[in-house]
């Protein structure tokens, strides 16, 4: 299903999965697991994830642990795929099992992001209709409130 928007919400993250140590945050956010193939960042605006690089087989499981920890408590999780260069089938269903772990919880999946090939990849398998599973162009961050 692909729609253009989502509804307001929040994922909830474990508070287990630490930064890496000697990396910081800021506006963008903070960075979970890096290496030459995939960065991983959680983000405040909007609050989740974002996947940068290439998902595959190599590194399945280490998102398949991110987002299990962004997603144990249930609620939405906002996954910001726009900056992977390639994923594979076997990462495409670590995305679908855990929308469908979150569906059973009451919670979303949202892919931010997600290109054309992803998008027909996941049409092909029949996965764009997985309960739980939303995918949409793009969010608009949440407006800055001011100090007081």
């Amino acid at each position: 299903m692909v729609s253009k928007g989502v509804k307001a919400g929040g994922a909830v993250f474990d508070s287990s999965v630490e930064p890496r140590p000697g990396r910081g945050a800021g506006a963008i956010g903070v960075v979970l697991t890096s290496d030459r193939q995939l960065r991983v960042v959680r983000t405040t605006r909007p609050r989740g994830l974002r996947l940068e690089g290439e998902i595959d087989l190599a590194n399945v499981d280490v998102v398949r642990r991110v987002l299990a920890a962004a997603s144990r408590d249930g609620g939405d999780v906002r996954v910001d795929v726009g900056k992977l260069a390639f994923i594979d089938v076997a990462g495409l269903r670590v995305f679908v099992d855990q929308a469908g772990a979150l569906s059973r919880r009451g919670g979303h999946m949202v892919l931010i992001g997600a290109s054309r090939q992803m998008l027909r990849v996941l049409a092909l398998c029949g996965w764009d209709a997985v309960p739980g599973l939303t995918m949409v162009e793009r969010i608009a961050p949440a407006p800055r409130r001011p100090r007081l």
